[in-house]
């Protein structure tokens, strides 16, 4: 309970109390780095739950307590790390996915699959938050609705099934559109024959209960290991049924029974990993081609393409600079979709397989034979030594045979001797062994020359060696040969044995010495081999280094080459009598100089990290550097530097103004200026007055850029509307008569326009997507692009910034006539003086409001552009149906009749319809960003009135009284907490990060749930709680607590952008330039003279 007020003697004016520094704070939002700064705001959010302590503490005794305490929660929800999202794209065979895995420092993360391009499914992959081993990695597996696999049955059946109602023979394609049906209905229906799927209806198909108890669920799957998690993974977005056939005994094996497969009702999927390329928050989305028939797939897809903030194109090196990919960069229209989005500079480039390379074609064509002559004489040098050591080896082994053989002869011959020794021996008499040929070998008529002219001298030319087949000659009498032959005498016989052994001997060591003359030749020829594999490694260096060097800068032009060519060509259908060519409409050079382009081999890091084993080295690459992936996850941690440093400045600036209002609030007793009463009314009224001014102002300049908004939009968009609809209406016919010409006039399959015409205008068969829609709209949206681009890259930045140079001069009017008026009082000057310090935050705070008015602006246009063809395929939809229903003799007649009547039925009104509800949706966006511009623009002004009254609006505490002691001891505590504020900063400057910061985690008990203002910085503390826990929502579900996102929504009316709740603009965010390209900030001009916080959006 408060004291009563107490008497005392008047006093003069109180001496200023004693000021709480912001000078390490200060340095700390002008000079630290994204990871200094997230540092600091996690001792900033030590010290707000310490402050906020302090006030709950006294919440009802103190009325103030109670304002402070939700200023304070209104900055701590400025904590917030955005996403930045980064979507992958290419075509199949690109190598994305080996790309992206290698960047994640992983063998084998991303799914891959052996099906066509349809059954791909958007793959999202961010940092893991979880401490738990066994959760190092994790996924979520959506699945559609089973509304959105309703819908794509009812295709299927049309398409599986033929018009006498049974299953197309073309059901055995895999690329038509019978084949992808039937491989789908199998996939998830093992156990239906064809016969039982063309008896099935929708309504039975969906009363399957293993297909029910998974669409709309959510799988989760958490492992520790990659290999485990990779099958895991792999068992619900893999096909068991593979392309290639099983031969031998593996086709012999007995089949297992049919599971039901997932793949064809995967939405999305979410990988959550420790990668370190991921641990700044950067969000990596791999995109699939267009060649999705799946309606909610593609929609996820959308979605993530308007909430990327960066895009990687990959493209194999050897054919990105030949096929011109760069300039043709997936067609005119996607390029079109980059200018109305404002994302052209936020292209990346990835030229994938470098280690793909033939040394002869890029020396000559790149002009290196000079670079390589040196190296390449040196390996015909070295192949030349190869080929003689070989031929040596051929000539060693050929001795070595000859040796051999004399070796089995000299066996041959010692038998024999051996025999006539024993006979001799027992007194019999003995002669010469007749000779018998030479011992026939297996060998050609060449080599038996060979043999016959290197026979070494060693060998016996006196007696003849008995052969193998001359077994048989024993039987013959020994009397014929006794009349012929001298009787050999023991001696004979034993000098004859020693003669053999001795030749025998010598042949061996000859035959030895012939073995290691082909080992030093082999190894020689190890030896020279891998010389020459480093001399062919030096010359792919020097040709991969020299093509990754060109094709660097031929991507460049090549996609500034397409941006001229789009812009030239609306400039010419905007006004063709005042086209110049000659005049560029941007700086292209700049274009070409900005675009990164990065080229990587993903197999030579894998191996070179030790990866991929059963693979042979990579020639070309000595260090993981020459790769390109190091470069490339550098690239991709850096991404989120920009708003990182924006978002923490934006929550430190706010904390600063915070602090000063709370030093003016504590270091007053209540006292003040001790007016007379006339003066204090007086008083009241100057300052209630200026207030009033100040209000009017900024309410002014909220209103004048709201209105210099709509103008722009007039000018540029709406008033280019008549020219747009009318000859949109006017080649409306032909493009619809142009779908089903002749296939040599460019005209489709009727096949293939009857699955587009099912598929509401939109397919994506073997020859490409096509969209009638899209088509239809495309002179729309060639005509306005340009204006569009104009009008929210430049004039809408330009409104911005007269309103942030329009409020700060408001403030500084202000300033200055309090200024003046204390002056004349005579007393108060050292208040205004920290008044004057927090102009600069003022301003900034008026800089992070027109980030945060861009990333509105970002959101809905990118919308709003977006919507010219679903309003168009809406009015086409009855047309589609009435084509799709069309059987038998002559429908693809009728079906041409039925479009081309509609199309001109439709062409008045439709592109009319496009065209007004995408300006409803951009005055829908001016209105958002108008209130919420007066919401915040109050916010500022209300804390500044706060702080002006406290130092100007006279005591309220009449003469003789003092402040209760409840409150006077909380505005010590206070000042106490704040007078050692600026260490905490100081400390981070020093590096002194191993300070405990667990307090600032859950922030005090009465903080309330805050699960709607996003991921705050206390999540990346060393000491967190697991925050992979599922949150328990208000329907009993469960989802993930800080990483789990999903694709953002259509929708407007909600503003939360993924699972975590985030709000740009509730939140307070500032977005940076990178994070904004539709509304480039960097346009604003500085303001005032201070220029330093202005541009902190564009580093």
């Amino acid at each position: 309970m408060a004291e009563a007020a107490q008497t005392k003697d008047e006093s003069p004016e109180l001496e200023p109390a004693p000021t709480p520094s912001t000078e390490h704070l200060q340095r700390l939002m002008d000079d630290a780095s994204p990871d200094i700064l997230e540092m600091g705001v996690r001792k900033a959010l030590v010290l707000l739950n310490n402050l906020q302590e302090t006030f709950s503490a006294n919440f009802g005794a103190i009325p103030d307590a109670q304002q402070w305490v939700a200023s304070i929660d209104s900055v701590r929800k400025l904590a917030i790390r955005q996403r930045t999202v980064v979507g992958v794209v290419g075509n199949t065979g690109a190598g994305k996915s080996s790309v992206i895995n290698a960047m994640l420092d992983e063998e084998r993360l991303v799914p891959t699959n052996c099906m066509r391009a349809c059954t791909a499914v958007v793959t999202e992959m961010s940092w893991n938050d979880s401490k738990d081993e066994r959760k190092k990695y994790s996924a979520e597996i959506e699945f559609i609705s089973k509304a959105d696999w309703e819908k794509e049955m009812s295709v299927l059946l049309k398409d599986l099934l033929g018009p006498d109602g049974e299953v197309s023979r073309d059901c055995t394609d895999p690329d038509s559109e019978a084949g992808v049906a039937w491989a789908k209905f199998k996939a998830v229906f093992p156990q239906k024959t064809k016969d039982m799927l063309a008896g099935s209806t929708v309504e039975s198909l969906l009363r399957d209960k293993s297909v029910m108890n998974v669409l709309g669920k959510t799988r989760k799957i958490f492992e520790s290991q990659p290999d485990r998690f990779y099958s895991q993974l792999q068992h619900y977005v893999d096909s068991k049924e593979k392309d290639t056939k099983v031969a031998g005994k593996y086709a012999e094996k007995k089949k297992e029974k049919k599971t039901m497969e997932f793949w064809p009702l995967i939405k999305v999927v979410k990988i959550y990993t420790k990668s370190p390329a991921l641990s700044t928050g950067a969000v990596i989305v791999d995109l699939p081609g267009v060649h999705d028939s799946n309606a909610a797939r593609s929609a996820v897809a959308q979605g993530y393409m308007k909430q990327c903030t960066g895009l990687w194109i990959v493209a194999p090196i050897n054919r990105a600079v030949d096929d011109k990919a760069a300039k043709s960069l997936l067609g005119d229209s996607f390029k079109r979709q980059l200018k109305y989005d404002g994302t052209y500079s936020n292209i990346t480039f990835i030229c994938s397989k470098t280690d793909d390379i033939s040394i002869t074609e890029a020396a000559d064509s790149l002009g290196l034979d000079e670079e390589v002559s040196d190296f390449d004489q040196e390996e015909r040098s070295l192949n030349h030594q190869v080929k003689d050591l070989e031929e040596k080896i051929t000539e060693f082994q050929e001795s070595k045979q000859i040796y051999t053989d004399i070796i089995e002869e000299m066996d041959d011959e010692l038998e024999t001797w051996g025999t006539i020794e024993d006979d001799v021996q027992d007194g019999r008499t003995v002669y010469p062994p007749k000779s018998k040929g030479k011992r026939k070998r297996n060998s050609s008529p060449a080599k038996s020359q060979k043999r016959r002219d290197r026979t070494p001298d060693s060998a016996d030319d006196d007696f003849e060696v008995r052969s193998g087949s001359g077994d048989s000659n024993r039987e013959q009498s020994d009397d014929e040969n006794r009349t012929d032959c001298t009787p050999l005498t023991e001696e004979q016989v034993h000098d004859k044995i020693n003669e053999l052994k001795d030749s025998k001997k010598n042949a061996r060591t000859q035959r030895k010495g012939m073995d290691e003359k082909i080992k030093a030749a082999r190894q020689d020829i190890r030896q020279l081999k891998e010389k020459r594999a480093d001399v062919k490694a030096k010359m792919s260096a020097i040709c991969i280094a020299g093509r990754n060097q060109y094709s660097k800068g031929a991507i460049q032009l090549d996609f500034a080459a397409g941006i001229k060519e789009l812009d030239q060509e609306n400039a010419m259908e905007q006004d063709e009598g005042n086209f110049n060519p000659d005049e560029d409409i941007r700086d292209y050079d700049h274009v070409a100089r900005t675009l990164p382009v990065f080229c990587v081999s993903s197999r030579a890091y894998q191996k070179l990290c030790g990866r991929l084993k059963k693979d042979a080295p990579v020639p070309g690459f000595t260090s993981v550097d020459e790769t390109g992936i190091p470069q490339l996850q550098a690239h991709c941690k850096k991404l989120t530097e920009a708003g990182r440093a924006s978002t923490c400045r934006t929550f430190l600036n706010n904390l600063s103004q915070l602090l000063t209002s709370l030093n003016l609030w504590s270091s007053n007793d209540g006292s003040g200026i001790n007016f007379t009463d006339e003066d204090r009314r007086k008083q009241a009224q100057f300052l209630n007055r200026k207030l009033e001014e100040l209000g009017k102002g900024l309410e002014k300049s909220v209103t004048a850029c709201a209105n210099e908004m709509k103008d722009s939009l007039t000018e540029n968009i709406y008033d280019k509307y008549d020219e747009a609809i009318s000859e949109a209406a006017t080649n409306a016919v032909p493009t619809a008569a142009r779908w089903s010409a002749p296939q040599h006039q460019g005209g489709l399959h009727w096949g293939t326009y009857r699955a587009t015409v099912r598929r509401d205008g939109v397919f994506a068969g073997s020859k490409g997507l096509r969209d009638f829609n899209a088509e239809l709209a495309e002179p729309i949206t060639k005509r306005l692009a340009s204006g569009w681009e104009r009008a929210f890259q430049r004039r809408l930045p330009h409104a911005l910034q007269n309103y942030t140079r329009v409020s700060y001069n408001n403030l500084i009017t202000f300033h200055k006539a309090m200024e003046t008026r204390a002056q004349l009082v005579g007393t108060a000057t050292h208040g205004l003086a920290i008044l004057a310090q927090q102009l600069p935050k003022y301003q900034k705070s008026f800089m992070d409001l027109a980030g945060a008015m861009a990333q509105i602006m970002t959101e809905w246009q990118r919308d709003a552009n977006r919507e010219f063809t679903p309003v168009i395929a809406a009015a086409m939809q009855s047309g589609y149906d009435n084509c799709s229903s069309q059987v038998g003799t002559g429908m693809f007649v009728r079906m041409k009749g039925i479009m081309a009547v509609h199309v001109e039925q439709e062409k008045n009104s439709m592109f009319r319809d496009a065209t007004d509800t995408v300006k409803e949706r951009l005055s829908k966006m001016v209105e958002t960003v108008d209130e919420s511009m007066r919401e915040r623009g109050d916010a500022i002004f209300e804390n500044m009135r706060r702080d002006y009254m406290v130092i100007l609006g006279g005591a309220h505490i009449r003469p003789g009284q003092v402040m209760p002691r409840a409150e006077r001891m909380l505005r010590k505590n206070v000042l106490e907490i704040l007078l050692s504020a600026d260490d905490r900063f100081k400390s981070v400057l020093d590096g002194e990060i191993d300070e405990t910061i667990e307090e600032a985690k859950d922030g005090p008990a009465d903080e309330g749930d805050d699960k709607e203002s996003g991921v705050d910085f206390s999540e990346m503390q060393d000491d967190d709680e697991d925050m992979d826990k599922d949150n328990v929502n208000d329907d009993g579900t469960t989802s993930r607590a800080a990483s789990a996102t999903t694709a953002p929504s259509n929708s407007h009316e909600n503003t939360k952008r993924d699972d975590t709740g985030t709000r740009f603009w509730d939140s307070g965010y500032s977005a940076p330039k990178s994070a904004v390209p539709s509304v480039a900030l960097s346009t604003l001009p500085d303001v005032a003279d201070d220029q330093s916080n202005l541009h902190s959006h564009d580093e």
